[in-house]
């Protein structure tokens, strides 16, 4: 193999590599961020194996199955370039018409939060719904009680019971809804946080 070859060979080797050590959790945000925010997408609706984007890599890693006999009621994720009250990435639920893939990023907007305290900590959970350009299904939904009562009520329910088992795991408190103004608060707060770091 002559020289040539070699070292172009070399420098695609090191441009793959590159890019393969992107971390996800840097996706940057749009510029209208709070309103519109990109999350990764960690569980699909429906799903019960809890996977993780591990911060340090990108990498989603299956973290456990679920011990309770509940699957998640919506999509899972994280906001990119977010530190949520529990220094981790800022959580997101959010709806769409076909669960998504682990992995997959997705422009959102909020329309409201779930308080919650877990294990002692602030570990908040933005609710959302796609942006219109993604899917104008949603677009008649801002709020929180524009969901369905009963859709609300999964939600709290899940969150209630879903690390019930095995015995011993942290418990899990719920502080009820707050308004997608609250969420957007949290939203710029968890990127403040992010960029501070920086």
């Amino acid at each position: 193999m002559n020289l040539k070859r070699l070292a172009a060979l070399a420098l695609l080797f090191t441009a793959s590599a590159a890019v393969q050590a992107q971390n996800v959790l840097d996706f940057p945000q749009p510029d209208n961020v709070p309103d519109e925010f990109y999350a990764v997408t960690e569980i699909p609706a429906g799903g019960t194996i809890k996977y993780e984007t591990d911060a340090k890599t990108g990498f989603i890693v299956a973290d456990r199955f679920q011990s309770m006999p509940v699957a998640y009621p919506a999509n899972y994720g994280s906001l990119t370039q977010s530190l949520g009250g529990d220094n981790d990435p800022l959580d997101v639920i959010f709806y769409t018409r076909a669960p998504l893939q682990p992995g997959t990023l997705i422009k959102l907007r909020a329309i409201g939060v779930l308080k919650m305290i877990d294990g002692g900590e602030v570990d908040d959970k933005i609710v959302a719904v796609p942006t219109s350009k993604i899917d104008p299904t949603w677009d008649d939904i801002k709020s929180m009680s524009d969901l369905p009562k009963m859709e609300q009520a999964r939600l709290e329910a899940f969150f209630r019971v879903y690390k019930q088992l095995p015995e011993g795991h942290k418990k899990v408190e719920l502080n009820g809804f707050e308004s997608a103004d609250v969420a957007k608060s949290e939203i710029k707060k968890a990127f403040d946080a992010y960029k501070a770091k920086q």
